[in-house]
């Protein structure tokens, strides 16, 4: 038994370490992961730099995002 969970676990180690290498890999390209919907913080940063309410904000990042589906 002791032998199949260490089995599991290094199967575990080697996914996990292979998606950091993923996420990492990303960020040399230049591509951010971003939310598929802007928080709070960002809608409020939007808004202010912008002078357009929040929703507006949140509808021009929702169909930025949808446009590069």
């Amino acid at each position: 038994m002791a032998h199949q969970n260490m089995t599991a676990s290094t199967i575990g180690s080697r996914a996990l370490a292979t998606a950091l290498d993923a996420v990492s890999a990303m960020g040399q390209t230049g591509h951010l992961i971003i939310p598929e919907t802007p928080t709070p913080a960002m809608l409020k940063a939007g808004s202010l730099i912008g002078g357009l309410s929040e929703e507006t904000v949140r509808k021009i990042f929702v169909s930025m995002i949808e446009a590069e589906q």
